[in-house]
C-alpha cells in the first residue's frame, strides 16, 4: 500500500434502523458529510455489506466501491 486514506470511521457503531444509518448508501453520505474519507466497513452487517457476496461477485465489490466513490469515498478496511 503506497498511501492511507483517511480520515476512517468504524461505521457498525452507527448502523441503525432508521435513516441514513440504515444503508451502505445513507451511512456513505453522512460520513462524507462530516468530512470522512474512508469507511471501516463492518462484515458482520450484511445488509450493509454482504462478504460471502463480496467474496463470489466482483460486481458487487464494484458497485459497493461505486455507492463510496459517490461520495469521495473509500473502502479503508473491512471490520467486525
Amino acid at each position: 500500500m503506497k498511501t492511507i486514506k483517511g480520515p476512517g470511521i468504524f461505521l457498525a457503531q452507527f448502523i441503525g434502523a432508521q435513516a441514513p444509518f440504515n444503508t451502505l448508501e445513507g451511512l456513505a453520505q453522512w460520513a462524507a458529510g462530516l468530512g470522512y474519507q474512508a469507511l471501516q466497513i463492518p462484515c458482520n452487517h450484511p445488509a450493509i455489506f454482504d462478504v460471502e457476496r463480496a467474496a463470489a461477485s466482483q460486481t458487487y465489490c464494484d458497485e459497493v466501491s461505486g455507492i463510496l466513490a459517490e461520495q469521495g469515498l473509500a473502502i479503508g478496511e473491512l471490520s467486525t
